[in-house]
């Protein structure tokens, strides 16, 4: 029974670990995909304070969003390299690859019967290390 219990817990675990690790990479999409839209633009902006041949303050205005543009990207683009989406996306694929190999051994071990009591325990270890080495995030 206390097998059935781990098993269940198991479960959860990959569930809340792959939905955590596939919400990451689409931030991690997203994020990129801002930059390189904001990037864009910036360039474009360039580009056409370069060929309008534009006096005063219209070239003026363009060159100062531009400006603003590269030192938005650039800004975030410190910050995702700080925090790192793609990596703790892959933190998470990792986790759940490892829960997954722990609930076939679970399950196995509920296949061939003769369970014992240092069993349920090494089991019980394997699922708190994991869960100690891959904790699940509160934000």
């Amino acid at each position: 029974m206390q097998l059935y219990a781990i098993l269940d817990s198991v479960s959860d675990r990959i569930e809340m670990h792959k939905n955590l690790g596939e919400q990451r990479q689409n931030w991690n999409n997203l994020l990129l995909n801002n930059i390189n839209m904001i990037t864009l633009t910036a360039t474009t902006l360039t580009g056409v304070a370069a060929a309008s041949g534009a006096i005063g303050a219209p070239l003026l205005a363009l060159k100062i969003s531009s400006t603003l543009l590269f030192s938005a990207a650039t800004s975030m683009l410190l910050i995702m390299n700080k925090i790192q989406p793609s990596q703790l996306a892959e933190e998470q694929r990792c986790a759940t690859r490892l829960f997954k190999q722990l609930r076939s051994q679970i399950e196995n071990r509920i296949a061939f019967g003769n369970q014992t009591e240092q069993d349920v325990k090494n089991l019980i270890e394997k699922v708190l290390a994991l869960d100690k080495a891959y904790p699940l995030p509160l934000l």
